[in-house]
């Protein structure tokens, strides 16, 4: 028998990273990084790894000569702006940088969040108009990609969510309302959210078996959902009944300065994967 490619991904104690882990370990030999939090790997062989640090990045790479590298690894909305500049902006950077040099095919994970919202949908292609701190750091992220390593794969998606480990945003309310807090959710705020396991496969396929595509797709689920709409539901599937502390609210009224409207066109991506990108609905009713 073969043997089995070698996968690296960043950022394996995040979200999404515990979760590619998990499935890509059944097939791939995998190694995955953190920066402070070990515990919260679940799978693969971990390494500690701050991705500012070019010659740390550059010398753990060149150990291990990964097949491929996904690149989940980022700093959110709410990190110090300086912050998020560094690890997502230079970081992707000294990633995309390394695995070009040992040849490895990368799969770099961006955001919906680097478009203003303001021209809806947005095509694969379409170029960043960032708004907030967080979408200019990606944007950023994404320019460094594309420079240090033409032929990599950036994939720009929405709000992740799944049915097995709460999601972020998700943990966020349920807490506030288990405190007493009033919760007034985004009705104007309109996104794609995608399920973690159509973004694994899809990372996972960009990464080994469509290895030729190079530049930005997006995966997203295909239903379009507020942001209240969403979290009404993300909170009702886990049991969350909180109802008369759930109100509505208008971010457009509220004067804050954030991308409202980020809708994607997904035709491409689930052509060229040959997989549906399933709506929210569609997968609480599997």
């Amino acid at each position: 028998m073969p043997d089995k490619k070698i996968l690296l991904i960043t950022g394996g104690s995040g979200y999404l990273g515990r979760h590619l882990t998990a499935t890509a370990a059944k097939n791939f030999v995998v190694h995955t990084t953190h920066r402070t939090n070990s515990a919260q790997i679940i799978a693969g062989i971990p390494h500690k790894l701050d991705i500012t640090d070019k010659s740390t990045v550059a010398a753990l790479i060149d150990s291990l000569a990964p097949d491929a590298i996904i690149h989940t690894a980022a700093a959110n909305p709410g990190c110090p702006e300086a912050a998020m500049m560094a690890i997502n902006g230079d970081g992707s950077q000294n990633i995309a940088a390394a695995a070009a040099r040992v040849g490895a095919r990368l799969v770099h994970v961006s955001t919906d969040a680097l478009h203003s919202g303001q021209n809806a949908p947005y095509a694969d292609n379409a170029p960043p108009s960032p708004i907030t701190p967080y979408g200019q750091s990606k944007a950023a992220a994404e320019a460094a990609v594309a420079k240090a390593n033409p032929g990599a794969a950036i994939v720009r998606t929405p709000l992740i969510y799944g049915l097995q480990e709460m999601d972020r945003g998700t943990v966020g309310f349920a807490q506030r309302l288990q405190r007493g807090e009033s919760l007034a959710l985004f009705r104007d705020v309109i996104r794609q959210p995608v399920w973690v396991n159509t973004l694994i496969e899809a990372l996972l396929k960009l990464a080994f078996d469509r290895s030729d595509f190079a530049g930005a797709l997006n995966v997203a689920g295909r239903q379009t959902l507020s942001r209240e709409a969403f979290g009404r539901r993300m909170l009702a599937w886990w049991g969350i009944d909180y109802h008369s502390q759930i109100g509505s609210a208008s971010a457009a009224e509220m004067g804050l300065k954030m991308p409202l409207d980020l809708r994607l066109d997904i035709g491409r991506g689930e052509a060229l994967l040959q997989m549906p990108f399933l709506g929210v609905d569609e997968v609480l009713n599997l």
